[in-house]
């Protein structure tokens, strides 16, 4: 593991720790947990996301209420995250209050899970559900992810569905806990303003009686779906058409050239894709992106459009993508992409809230810590050729399209 310039221990228990200290007026800690949706069996389906839920609803001591006071005294920005890799809780405070807002958030890895709150955040997930249902976009997503991913857990839903929801009880919830919530399992990260032998005092206290476990991830051997398939649903009117195409995992170092050729494509506002659908008002929108993980990663992108319209936005979209993989980026796309990728960067790093999340996921996913600057040099290094690379494997014309298109189903 490399963390030059960071502050970094494991704990005998295994939970690791993570500092990257700056000058500030805020301190961000974030707590995450290397568990998500791929981690969970087909009856348990959505219980990493209710889990997350009901962290905010108390320990054994204490109720949903006294939890958001403790945060609302802090004034903290507070906030959580479930993803098929893993689970985040993080926040912000004024510096001077690091320690109570640790303190907040490892309480969150304890939940009581009372019945009544489980039946209420169950509803509660069950409207997410619903309003994803109604949003054509997202269940056009989602169908072609379980398309392209076929039996692997990345193409499971964050959510659950509502079969598997209602199989998730108390008690089978605290048995899903207790097997992925462990120490090891865990990472705490901070940064901005503290006193690294503070942290690491207080972790070590709060968090004496946590253990590590037994439970590893699976990295099932799978082959990306791919071809064309079209089904047709009622209650909407436009039409929506995703691709999925394979792509470097969250480990390959090809990920930084793939985020850049995913720019030089599909920004939304300056891609290939924009300039020949959106602008030429072929379609209301469309974007491509690079989806990294452990393990595995995906290109996917969306346009939207009238249905008159599928056979010629389809066509289109197949010409820039046969394009990209006969001639590669131009030198001129590819500068503008990484000093958008570099800004953006730089950017979220000018505050610690901003930092947690890509420092959780670099150190979880390969077990470094790079500084901003670092990262944005490495950015502004990557040559055009290293996209030319990923190209010559024709990762598009392996790729998958689905469209969901109005009117009544087949």
């Amino acid at each position: 593991m490399s963390a030059r310039g960071f502050d970094q221990t494991t704990l005998p228990n295994g939970l690791r720790l993570l500092g990257e200290r700056r000058a500030a007026h805020t301190v961000a800690v974030a707590l995450a947990f290397d568990v998500g949706a791929r981690d969970e069996g087909a009856d348990e389906s959505g219980a990493a996301h209710l889990l997350e839920h009901l962290a905010f609803k108390g320990d054994a001591g204490r109720r949903a209420d006294d939890v958001n006071r403790a945060f609302d005294e802090l004034g903290a920005r507070v906030n959580a995250t479930t993803s098929h890799d893993r689970t985040l809780f993080y926040g912000a405070a004024l510096r001077d209050l690091r320690a109570p807002l640790t303190a907040e958030l490892l309480a969150l890895a304890r939940p009581a899970l009372r019945p009544d709150d489980v039946e209420l955040e169950r509803r509660v997930v069950l409207e997410e559900i619903a309003m994803a249902e109604d949003r054509p976009e997202e269940r056009a997503h989602a169908r072609a992810a379980r398309l392209f991913f076929g039996g692997h857990p990345l193409g499971a839903p964050v959510l659950g569905t509502r079969a598997s929801l209602a199989g998730l009880d108390a008690g089978r919830l605290r048995r899903f806990r207790r097997r992925w919530y462990r120490s090891d399992r865990a990472l705490l990260v901070v940064a901005g303003a503290y006193a690294w032998d503070e942290v690491v005092a207080q972790a070590r206290a709060a968090t004496e009686d946590w253990t590590p476990g037994a439970a590893t991830r699976a990295h099932p051997a799978w082959t990306p779906g791919r071809g064309v398939v079209e089904e047709r649903g009622g209650g909407f009117e436009r039409e929506h058409q995703v691709w999925f195409a394979p792509a470097p995992s969250a480990q390959d170092p090809a990920r930084t050239a793939a985020e850049l050729l995913a720019r030089v494509v599909g920004d939304e506002d300056n891609g290939r894709l924009y300039w020949s659908l959106v602008e030429p008002g072929m379609v209301d929108d469309a974007a491509l992106w690079f989806e990294p993980a452990d393990g595995a990663g995906s290109f996917q992108a969306i346009a939207t459009c009238d249905d008159a319209s599928h056979d010629r936005v389809a066509e289109r979209v197949a010409e820039v993508l046969a394009r990209i993989e006969r001639e590669g980026p131009t030198d001129d796309e590819w500068a503008r992409a990484q000093r958008a990728l570099a800004t953006e960067v730089t950017l979220a790093a000018e505050t610690p809230l901003g930092r947690l999340a890509e420092l959780a996921d670099a150190w979880l996913d390969r077990g470094e810590a790079e500084a901003a600057e670092a990262t944005v040099a490495r950015i502004l290094a990557t040559p055009a050729a290293a996209a030319c690379e990923l190209l010559e494997e024709a990762p598009f014309s392996a790729g998958l399209r689905y469209a969901l298109r109005p009117g009544d189903p087949l």
